[in-house]
């Protein structure tokens, strides 16, 4: 059973510096917490990136919640840098969003 956004606070409450669980907290505001959420899990996101950048799910998510935010040259700037870092990346470990990552930056471009 996932986490909710309580139980991330929590864990967010215990140590702020942690990247997992602010990428937790941050992907369970984009799931679950609406549109007025979204600002807030980028934010989280934001950290988690910068705090574990070869965590590629935290690149997917957040490039998500930005483009929801129209906040879409960010998002492309996101997914070129997910991008980039899947040909660092070994078999598993998330190289799998490498594919999803181009077809959403391939979207941001015809659009």
């Amino acid at each position: 059973m996932p986490m909710d956004v309580a139980t991330f606070r929590k864990l967010v409450a215990m140590d702020e510096n942690d990247p997992l669980s602010r990428f937790g907290l941050g992907q369970a505001l984009f799931q679950t917490g609406g549109d007025d959420a979204l600002p807030e899990a980028a934010d989280h996101l934001r950290f988690a990136n910068a705090k574990a950048p070869g965590h590629l799910a935290t690149y997917h998510i957040l490039s998500q919640v930005l483009i929801r935010l129209g906040e879409t040259d960010e998002a492309r700037r996101v997914l070129s840098a997910g991008i980039e870092r899947v040909g660092d990346i070994g078999e598993g470990m998330g190289r799998d969003l490498g594919p999803a990552m181009a077809e959403m930056r391939a979207s941001l471009d015809r659009d």
